[in-house]
């Protein structure tokens, strides 16, 4: 017996049931597409940690067997990174499979590493369009892990983005990649004392290649092309040229101690001596543990530009910026040009031209080590905020009043709560709310400007473009010798004037003008309309992007058109519905097609069979996982409703 290729609906099948459950499967489609559509769904969590269970095997042993025995990316690790990224990961905005694109997936690494390292890896951090840049956060791993490793995160993230799992599979593979430069300078390091990777070494001895490690790393030595003597050279001079090596030196002993104590039950640190592996284990906590320990003095170089600040502007005018400290030296040094780079320039007032605080402090002129992969700097004091407007709104967007309430009593380094906002600020905030149907994106550049007006001391000031993260050196090969980071002196004695000749020490050049307006006013810093969306694609007034719309539009007509040929009798199984189908759909006549579709075919006991086909066949679908229960609900309401009116068509 042949089996027809052809598709024939069951006479046993009333028309409108069959109708119902092709709208409950096109309505399952779209609602999923439209849930997804705003960036605050909750379900794109859940489907992907469904996704990621079934992948969190294969992936990662995968990658453990292609990085080979020694690589960092264990289960423990795995778990611990997934935990510091699962509320940013829950409020980032996501695609269509509940997953990160490029632009969200390099931002929320960047953020991790600043977060958990005080590191910032190069090809994660913003360029000069900010975040909206689609390269890849694997190009990190250019030339540095297996290729094998590089391509199954790029058709991952190209096939369908990265979720949490994922995303914290490609964070441990960058911290496995810091950790094998450490031990490329960890090499050097013991050949400058002529030591082998077999050599077990007094705990006296490891202090000094640990001193030899850090000269390395602090002053970003190249490894591979450094000769014995010259290191051990430079390691003499680290009292002159780190004015806190000796601090430094108390830091890395400290962690030594700490990582024998808690090993000491392993062979690697028995017998009063220490293996390698040992010692590689002592730098690896140096390494993460750095960036935290060095922020003491971001925090006193924060300290030491407010007591120079503007009002309560969070800046300091260039003018002070370039002053004399006491003892008649220039306290800072770099020149307008790197500055404005920098992105620590505010010359929105051609005639006051002032010095970011927060942006000054995170920038790459004072990251304290550095390497190929990343560079220890300042942490960024405004994560801790963003940080608790995650963890609380859980979403990409909120309400505006939520925002502001949260905000309230959110305190900062130089902020109590809680406090009052000003109502210039709360207008502000309302205002970016409107340009999105009335919520807020977490997100955008625009609310990163109404969080540096909050707090202008720890949140820096989101430029529109044109910043280039670069250290002075990395600025000045790039420029070639036309340019120089360092301020000249004949530069310094422009913008001072007068007060330059004057030779006054310790004060500054230019008295401090108080604010015009009283804290928390935003009148005296510059704001600018111009957004930039982590989410892809734009958006519309409403906040959802066109394609929601017209799949909106395509499916109601798609519905219309199917109650049209089921009232007419042509999605029935007889033969005469499909003779008067193939008829009208020759399109030679118009008016018997009109006619057609006005014949009365609707049987009240239809109804009780509609409802319940529907009812079953979402019901089948949502235990499936296919249909979520908001749209469960919607789709069976608009369903009943549609066939209710069914004769009024």
């Amino acid at each position: 017996q042949s089996v027809s290729s052809s598709v024939v609906f069951s006479r046993s099948v009333p028309p409108p049931a069959m109708l119902s459950l092709v709208v409950c499967i096109l309505g399952s489609l779209v609602g999923d597409a439209l849930a997804n559509a705003f960036r605050g769904s909750r379900l794109n969590v859940t489907t992907g940690h469904m996704r990621t269970e079934d992948l969190r095997g294969t992936m990662l042993d995968e990658l453990m067997g292609a990085l080979g025995h020694g690589n960092r990316v264990t289960k423990r690790r795995l778990e611990d990174i997934e935990e510091a990224l699962r509320p940013m990961f829950r409020a980032l905005p996501k695609n269509e499979h509940g997953n990160l694109e490029h632009a969200a997936s390099r931002y929320a690494l960047h953020r991790l590493f600043v977060m958990r390292h005080a590191m910032y890896v190069k090809g994660l951090e913003p360029g000069g369009k900010g975040w909206s840049s689609s390269a890849s956060p694997t190009e990190i791993l250019d030339d540095l892990v297996p290729a094998y490793i590089q391509s199954l995160f790029e058709q991952r993230m190209d096939s369908r983005g990265l979720g949490m799992h994922e995303l914290a599979v490609l964070a441990a593979t960058i911290e496995h990649v810091v950790h094998d430069e450490a031990i490329t300078r960890l090499h050097a390091a013991y050949s400058a004392h002529g030591a082998t990777r077999d050599s077990r070494l007094p705990n006296w001895k490891v202090e000094s290649i640990v001193d030899t490690y850090m000269v390395l790393f602090l002053q970003g030595v190249d490894p591979y092309g450094t000769l014995h003597d010259s290191v051990l050279q430079r390691q003499s001079l680290m009292h002159q040229v780190y004015p806190s090596w000796h601090e430094s030196q108390n830091f890395t002993r400290e962690v030594q101690k700490s990582v024998i104590a808690a090993h000491a039950s392993e062979p690697d640190y028995q017998e009063g001596s220490l293996t390698f592996n040992a010692t590689a284990r002592i730098i690896e906590e140096v390494v993460e543990q750095y960036g935290r320990w060095q922020d003491g003095e971001c925090r006193d170089l924060k300290s030491a530009l407010m007591q120079m600040e503007d009002g309560d502007s969070g800046r300091v005018l260039l003018s002070d910026f370039y002053g004399r400290a006491p003892g008649g030296s220039w306290q800072f040094t770099e020149s307008r040009e790197y500055l404005k780079d920098l992105g620590a320039l505010d010359d929105s007032d051609a005639g006051r031209p002032s010095v970011i605080i927060p942006n000054y402090v995170g920038s790459h002129s004072n990251c304290l080590a550095s390497s190929s992969i990343f560079s220890v700097c300042c942490l960024n004091e405004c994560e801790p905020l963003i940080s608790r407007l995650e963890r609380e709104l859980a979403a990409p967007e909120a309400p505006p009043e939520q925002v502001l309430e949260i905000v309230e009593r959110l305190p900062s380094t130089s902020m109590q709560a809680p406090k009052k906002l000003s109502d210039s600020l709360r207008e502000l905030l309302w205002q970016v709310a409107g340009r999105h149907g009335g919520r807020v994106p977490l997100h955008g550049r625009l609310f990163a400007q109404w969080l540096h007006h909050a707090y202008p001391r720890e949140c820096p000031y989101p430029h529109e473009g044109g910043v280039n993260p670069q250290t002075p050196d990395e600025w000045m090969r790039e420029a070639g010798q036309e340019r120089e980071a360092r301020v000249s002196e004949a530069e310094v004695r422009t913008i001072l004037g007068d007060c330059a000749a004057s030779g006054a020490e310790g004060a500054p050049c230019r008295p401090h003008t108080a604010s015009a307006s009283s804290e928390g006013e935003v009148a005296e810093l510059p704001w600018t309309d111009s957004e930039v969306l982590l989410a892809r694609g734009p958006l519309g007034p409403a906040g959802v992007a066109p394609w929601v719309v017209f799949a909106k539009v395509l499916l109601t007509a798609a519905l219309f058109v199917l109650l049209a040929l089921q009232k007419g009798g042509y999605l029935g199984g007889s033969s005469r519905g499909k003779r008067r189908l193939a008829r009208n759909l020759d399109f030679a006549d118009f008016d018997g097609l009109a006619d057609e579709l006005e014949r009365p075919s609707f049987r009240p006991r239809q109804l009780c069979m509609v409802f319940l086909s529907l009812a079953t066949a979402c019901a089948a679908l949502e235990a499936a996982g296919l249909l979520d229960r908001f749209s469960f609900c919607c789709t069976l309401l608009g369903g009943l409703l549609l066939n209710l009116g069914l004769p009024l068509l």
